[in-house]
């Protein structure tokens, strides 16, 4: 399949009524098994669409972006991160996007952002787990100045019954 070069992306922080476009890029990630190296294997619920509102209001501890092609949602990243305690200075990140645009940069560029707004937010550190053979998403982190901070065996279990290692990748912000 011919990769298209990357039109013009939009990244904005996502707002109450992106949920269901987000929903609907994860379900088709994972029916389509793009997304089989995930935490999740399930279709995203009307109640788990429901919790994903929640995240984008005021007072959340979490901070979810979008990409943006045309007004439809292609891409999002997301970090979470603790209001309190000895870990308040650091987010946990995920990306993801569309089967259809995978390969544009979209991730790159929703990454950056999500990055730079944390930094401008006070974070000192940014983290994620990846599964080993993730490959994109180690590239990406590895393009953006994460490394490889250590390994956790038999950390995922695919759908085929399959363990797979995780890596955790982190950066100083």
């Amino acid at each position: 399949m011919l990769k298209r070069a990357m039109a013009d992306i939009t990244i904005r922080r996502a707002k109450p009524g992106d949920e269901k476009a987000i929903a609907e890029m994860i379900n088709l990630g994972i029916k389509r098994k793009n997304w089989q190296y995930t935490g999740t294997n399930k279709p995203c619920s009307k109640k788990k669409i429901k919790e994903m509102r929640k995240a984008y209001l005021p007072g959340s501890n979490n901070v979810v972006f979008v990409a943006l092609e045309k007004n439809k949602i292609v891409g999002s990243t997301a970090f979470r991160f603790k209001k309190h305690g000895r870990m308040r200075h650091r987010v946990d990140c995920g990306w993801g996007v569309h089967p259809d645009y995978q390969g544009r940069g979209i991730a790159t560029k929703l990454l950056k952002a999500s990055l730079a707004f944390a930094k401008k937010k006070g974070f000192k550190r940014a983290e994620a787990e990846v599964a080993v053979e993730n490959t994109a998403s180690i590239k990406l982190a590895k393009k953006l100045g994460f490394k490889i901070e250590g390994r956790k065996k038999k950390a995922l279990l695919t759908d085929g019954g399959r363990y797979i290692d995780t890596v955790i990748v982190g950066k100083i912000l």
